[in-house]
């Protein structure tokens, strides 16, 4: 069979828009960084295609141009980088040698891979139309982070009161607690039957705090955001291959089947993406907790095919390559722009009272995740308990829509400063 090389690299922009329920939330909670999806496609010489994608808007094409115009798909088998190449590049070696992408990976073990719905940590009724949301779509598990601006066990409660037999929720702590901290806040979250799992629950330089952990706790702890080796010293019940490459990821896997634990990937982005994911998880032994992507978020895409999500799990695709195709008239469509939701206040009310506004800005680099933490989001620059998941606390985002006119004073004065009021002011 000849040779094959690199011709070109496009790179597509998109903006698919939202669903409806959750919209707003997402892009005032994360901003651009998950309002924009970036497709590349890779041509070769023989007139193939391959398609990837990841999250946000790349600014680095000429680079990546490069790097891949002039060599072979088959340069890259096993890459240590580029994630969403990763995918275009497997679905050029699939389709020219017309295989599915798995089979340039290992032997397959599943032909269905478990998948987990996510989103941002909101108010406790949002979060329980997450859960209606999510099980109408096919999923029965819900990951998403903690946030120190809501009270995780009232977001439970009410994501009980509406979740079908069998949903779980996976709950990413972070890695920003200690051991007696977190401790408490597990224990009351085992009492609730939608409870699943705990990611990230303890610095991974804890070691010690992992092991009590693991000790004392009746559900499954899982180790993202620290290395591998921990797997060896047997600290957690499972590990995540957070947005890893090709290679780490298979390498992540081995090290998994050697260690006899099981392992999850989480990967950003739309059908594509998915696609991808799917090819890789179905040669992966122990890759049995569900994986986490995102493709749910979108209510358009850009491929012909779909991924219906049938009682939490996805079909590995036929191929060749990763099995699904770009569609380009939904690709030029989907590059419209989407409209901004109205402006709005993070409005943070404690149960005594005080209530804290300020503006949140997740545009600004570096400020993506800033809901996730008062040091970040508010500097300590106003009163309150010391950050906590269990505060008594409930926090959105303001409109104004039953107050415009003192919205419009606080939106001037928050320019550079939160602002605060308490019970007497009210």
């Amino acid at each position: 069979m000849p040779q094959t090389h690199i011709t070109d690299v496009e790179v597509h922009i998109i903006q698919p828009p939202f669903q409806d329920f959750n919209a707003a939330a997402i892009a005032r909670y994360h901003g651009k960084v998950f309002q924009h999806r970036t497709v590349f496609v890779l041509k070769t010489d023989h007139g193939l295609e391959g398609i990837g994608e990841s999250v946000g808007a790349v600014d680095n094409d000429d680079a990546l141009r490069e790097k891949y115009i002039g060599t072979s798909p088959f340069d890259w088998v096993n890459a240590e980088t580029d994630l969403a190449l990763n995918s275009a590049l497997y679905d050029l070696m699939g389709k020219h040698l017309g295989l599915p992408a798995w089979k340039l990976m290992g032997p397959q073990v599943r032909a269905w891979i478990p998948v987990a719905a996510w989103s941002v940590s909101r108010e406790p009724e949002a979060m329980a139309e997450e859960v209606v949301q999510a099980a109408g779509r096919g999923y029965t598990w819900l990951k998403y982070h903690v946030d120190e601006v809501q009270n995780v066990i009232r977001q439970t409660e009410a994501m009980q009161r509406v979740a079908p037999p069998g949903f779980r929720i996976h709950y990413d702590f972070n890695a920003n607690s200690d051991y007696y901290s977190i401790r408490p806040i597990l224990t009351e979250l085992e009492c609730f039957s939608i409870a699943g799992r705990f990611e990230d629950v303890v610095p991974s330089s804890d070691e010690d705090g992992y092991r009590m952990l693991r000790e004392q706790c009746t559900l499954p702890i899982i180790l993202h955001h620290g290395p591998s080796h921990l797997l060896v010293e047997k600290i957690v019940d499972g590990y995540m291959g957070g947005h890893a490459p090709i290679g780490p990821a298979l390498k992540a896997g081995a090290l998994a089947e050697a260690t006899n634990t099981p392992i999850m990937y989480q990967q950003s982005g739309g059908t594509i993406n998915q696609a991808f994911l799917a090819q890789e998880v179905a040669v992966i032994k122990k890759a049995t907790i569900d994986h986490v992507n995102i493709c749910h978020l979108w209510k358009e895409d850009v491929t012909t095919e779909s991924m219906p999500v049938v009682s939490g799990s996805v079909q590995v695709p036929e191929g060749p390559g990763i099995g699904v195709t770009l569609d380009r008239e939904r690709l030029e469509a989907c590059k419209a722009p989407q409209p901004s939701p109205p402006p709005s206040l993070v409005r943070m009310r404690y149960d005594d009272g005080l209530t804290i506004y300020l503006r949140h800005e997740p545009d600004q680099p570096g400020h993506h995740d800033d809901m996730r933490f008062l040091e970040r989001l508010h500097g300590f620059k106003v009163p309150g308990p010391p950050p906590s998941y269990v505060s008594d606390i409930v926090t959105d985002f303001w409109e104004g829509e039953d107050d415009r006119e003192r919205f419009d004073r606080l939106w001037i004065d928050t320019e550079k400063v939160p602002v605060w009021t308490t019970a007497a002011d009210n």
